[in-house]
């Protein structure tokens, strides 16, 4: 009967088994995922500042409107005061409403002033948003064509995949959570995403630093669970050697185990 130690390693193998082959798929698809990233997060920055753009030229737009509501309710004063003008009694009197015509003139300038500081601020930002708009019909291009590159690789591994995350999911429910939680922090910092390996040749099959006969006798015994002194994988089990033999008589290769 497999005793539990020899149950256990043959699931861990079986799951790198499974995530070697989804790290295969993963490769081919290459820098796409990110580049797409990126692309959508370079669209979304440029649609933002377009936006706010947007929003300025209507604040100014509607910092005009109120501009010229107080331009004529200032005119209609003036004209209040020019009637009160014609009815003065004295030079006191003609010579202040005349000094708040002037005053309330004044005021009419600095909103005409404002006014046109308002059109070329919004000229300005018309402009750059002319801009904008076609940096993001290039982004949307761009991102289109790059979305289209990488579903079609994922269509065509996509059931495949599917099919592996499953197994995945299945090996992950019946594996010890602390021994899955070490597998996983040997795959993440190892270069090649091997967690788990056999001892060919008589070295580790991550780092290929040697592996001594005894602790290769113990580990085939499977009593318990051994790493690379080297590189920290797990050490599943030892591949059996192939020696190849030449024979005299017509130069064949034969493998003998």
């Amino acid at each position: 009967m497999e005793n539990t130690i020899e149950k256990t390693l043959n699931l861990l193998l079986e799951l790198q088994d499974v995530d070697t082959q989804i790290y295969k798929i993963l490769q081919v698809r290459g820098g796409l995922p990110q580049e797409v990233k990126n692309l959508e997060n370079e669209l979304a920055d440029l649609q933002l500042q377009a936006q706010s753009y947007q929003e300025g030229i209507a604040s100014l737009e509607e910092n005009i409107s109120s501009l010229r509501v107080k331009i004529k309710d200032i005119e209609t004063l003036v004209k209040r005061y020019e009637e009160q003008q014609m009815n003065v009694r004295n030079n006191r009197e003609y010579d202040a409403i005349t000094k708040e015509i002037e005053l309330q003139n004044l005021d009419i300038q600095l909103a005409e002033k404002k006014i046109r500081e308002n059109y070329e601020q919004i000229a300005k930002n018309k402009h750059t948003l002319e801009g904008l708009n076609d940096l993001i019909q290039k982004a949307k291009q761009n991102l289109t064509a790059k979305q289209q590159d990488l579903n079609s690789i994922i269509g065509r591994s996509q059931e495949e995949e599917q099919k592996l995350t499953k197994k995945r999911h299945e090996l992950e429910s019946v594996i010890d959570k602390s021994l899955l939680q070490t597998y996983e922090r040997i795959r993440n910092k190892v270069r090649n995403n091997l967690a788990v390996v056999l001892v060919k040749g008589g070295a580790c099959g991550g780092c290929f630093t040697t592996i001594y006969p005894q602790m290769q006798a113990e580990i085939k015994e499977k009593r318990q669970i051994y790493k690379c002194e080297h590189c920290g994988r797990i050490l599943a089990d030892v591949a059996e050697a192939i020696t190849i033999i030449a024979t005299e008589e017509d130069g064949q290769l034969l493998a003998a185990d």
